[in-house]
């Protein structure tokens, strides 16, 4: 089965189709701005049901988009011999941590296919580039991460998410002193700063039947990291966190998800924020929780000798 773009004619109350959205792997999804939870709620439900034959669809939030959703290894590298450098980069990493007799036992190691999948994700989860990206599959989370700004500091060692917020006066006071045209030019430059966006992406049914939350279909990878990991890896539990890949034979080409993108809603920033609101559970503190109560997170980052000579490090939030 193939997986189903949503339609631009499409009608959904409170939800309106504003042009097509063209990623550099050439496909072309429709934008649907959703002004409110009862659209937000309908066109999920409508592209979750047109995919149902091709598979699962998971959510991916982002405060702009991308010209491509190519994994976190690849970023700014194009060259085939680069891309290797960066490959052997990752399964010298992988190796020393499967390695280690005692975090292979905590995390259950054991050498397989299966491992070397399982490992890589929790490395992708924790802020170590790898092939896979981060998806969810509660729309909730999606918004809160479209909503906030990731920042990183000293070389990505520390990190942390930064609120973002529209500044509604200003924006009523230019109306006032700017021309038509002027205004809608004001209002284009500002477009990355009052849109967040929330991608739908497909992936194909379980054909290889791994179990432990790792489903490999016609096209696609994904691991559901809840099952996959036991919840003394906290970050992932918080977050209905998943990972995701295309299937390729070389790891090096062919990677870009945004050939399974089957819909986009860009949605006010301000709106989402109302939604959402403000409860505990979507904060930095639930979503990426500290090291005294994610364990995983505590062992990982006390396993800085498997990142040594890399160039990266799992990053500590602040």
């Amino acid at each position: 089965m193939s997986l189903n773009v949503i339609e631009p004619n499409k009608v959904i109350q409170d939800a309106v189709y504003i042009g097509d959205y063209k990623f550099s792997c050439g496909n072309n999804v429709p934008i649907y701005h959703v002004g409110s939870v009862y659209s937000l709620t309908q066109i999920i439900g409508y592209v979750k049901y047109i995919n149902s034959s091709y598979g699962n669809v998971f959510y991916r939030g982002q405060c702009k988009l991308h010209d491509s959703i190519e994994p976190s290894i690849y970023h700014g590298i194009t060259s085939d011999k680069a891309r290797q450098r960066r490959n052997a980069l990752l399964n010298e990493i992988i190796s020393r941590a499967m390695n280690d007799k005692g975090f292979a036992n905590f995390l259950k190691l054991d050498g397989s296919t299966i491992s070397r999948i399982k490992i890589e994700s929790v490395f992708q989860h924790y802020g170590i580039p790898t092939h896979y990206i981060d998806v969810v599959d509660n729309h909730w989370t999606a918004l809160w991460f479209g909503g906030n700004r990731y920042i990183s500091y000293l070389k990505d060692s520390f990190c942390k998410y930064e609120k973002r917020t529209i500044n509604l006066i200003d924006v009523l006071q230019k109306r006032t002193e700017l021309s038509q045209n002027d205004y809608a030019d004001f209002l284009a430059s500002i477009r990355d700063d009052m849109y967040q966006y929330l991608l739908m992406i497909a992936v194909s049914k379980e054909e290889t039947p791994f179990g432990n939350g790792i489903n490999e279909g016609t096209d696609t990878i994904s691991v559901d990291l809840r099952n996959t990991l036991p919840s003394t890896f906290l970050r992932p539990h918080a977050q209905h966190g998943w990972t995701v890949k295309k299937k390729t034979s070389d790891n090096i080409h062919d990677l870009d998800m945004a050939s399974n993108v089957v819909a986009i809603l860009r949605i006010r920033v301000d709106d989402a924020s109302k939604w959402i609101g403000t409860g505990e559970l979507l904060s930095q503190e639930s979503l990426f929780p500290n090291p005294h109560y994610d364990q995983g997170y505590n062992v990982l980052l006390k396993h800085t000798e498997f990142f040594e000579g890399t160039g990266w490090n799992i990053p500590v939030y602040v």
